[in-house]
């Protein structure tokens, strides 16, 4: 299962990150500010629970409450840490985005991290990424990923105004982490028309879990109704 060091929709606290360990290194889907802030004050290891020499930074899109933090993430590695960070992007595009982001904007020093695409990474626990639609945009820029952890198939959505390219991942005992907002968008997944569905996977003993979340009195209601959780925090 993955922890979460915030679940915050962009304007609702601490911002969407997930982690988890392999090894040791410490993996991070996506890189708010608040998680790096986190990974300061907490510390690393203590995230991971064993000591970590590396960490992995797997990035959906590019909007800031994704990747905000990804430049002092990489400061504080080189500077603080001492370990480097390899940075995966979905596409070749995303990689030259953030690479713009890392080079020319956070000016982080290149011997620090390295970013690589998905089509290159031989992680055992690495899928594949899902390519999928939240604004016009960053068309053909969004993604999901799809993982494999601890014999478990684990679905991140990313940030998503449809389910559909994630559905032929979904099978029983799979984990499907899916962000969910309770207000009507044309750029997010509202639980006002998602109640059926979200039913329906459950009594296929789908695990569903509301990540990148809003309000969230509506939320964990809705979360009651339909079988579904909200993301796990991670706790000291």
């Amino acid at each position: 299962m993955l922890k979460f060091l915030g679940r915050g929709a962009a304007f609702f606290g601490e911002n969407n990150c997930a982690c988890f360990t392999r090894g040791s290194d410490l993996v991070l889907i996506d890189c708010p500010m608040s998680a790096v802030h986190k990974v300061c004050i907490v510390g690393a290891d203590k995230l991971a629970g064993t000591r970590v020499s590396r960490i992995i930074v797997l990035i959906t899109h590019t909007h800031s409450d994704h990747v905000g933090g990804l430049g002092m993430l990489i400061h504080y590695c080189f500077y603080v840490l001492h370990i480097p960070v390899l940075v995966v992007a979905p596409s070749s595009e995303v990689a030259d985005d953030i690479l713009f982001l890392t080079q020319k904007l956070d000016g982080c020093d290149s011997s620090g991290y390295t970013v690589q695409t998905a089509e290159n990474t031989d992680f055992e626990w690495f899928v594949c990424p899902v390519a999928t639609e939240h604004t016009p945009q960053l068309e053909g820029r969004c993604f999901g990923f799809v993982l494999s952890l601890d014999g478990r198939r684990v679905v991140f959505t990313g940030d998503t105004c449809t389910l559909e390219p994630f559905m032929q991942y979904l099978s029983p005992d799979c984990e499907l982490y899916t962000e969910m907002s309770a207000y009507a968008s044309p750029v997010h997944l509202f639980i006002g028309e998602l109640e059926p569905t979200l039913r329906e996977l459950a009594d296929k003993q789908v695990k569903i879990f509301f990540m990148h979340t809003d309000d969230e009195k509506i939320l964990q209601s809705a979360a009651k109704r339909t079988g579904a959780h909200l993301a796990p925090l991670f706790e000291e």
